[in-house]
């Protein structure tokens, strides 16, 4: 089953992933959904500048950068929206 890469839309910077089946879409042309929690989310971090997996399946990210730890935000699941780089997942 293909993932779906989550972004929030207060934190940009951040990501999560979680399988296609727990988005919910509502608008068929934007994409635009809702996460529907049908399965666990999972916290990736931020992108490294990597862009993808050599095998199109998830965006490589960094839970540590610059000796920092990359912490998840606050927000409610309903914020989170499909980052930019879903449209690159095979």
């Amino acid at each position: 089953m293909k993932h779906r890469i989550l972004t929030c839309k207060y934190h940009p910077e951040l990501r999560w992933t979680t399988k296609e089946i727990a988005w919910s879409v509502k608008d068929e042309v934007s994409g635009d959904g809702y996460y529907n929690g049908s399965r666990n989310i999972f916290f990736i971090g931020t992108p490294s500048g990597e862009v993808m997996y050599r095998d199109g399946s998830g965006l490589h990210c960094l839970k540590v950068k610059d000796e920092k730890i990359i912490e998840e935000c606050s927000c409610p699941s309903s914020c989170l929206i499909i980052a930019p780089e879903d449209k690159l997942v095979r």
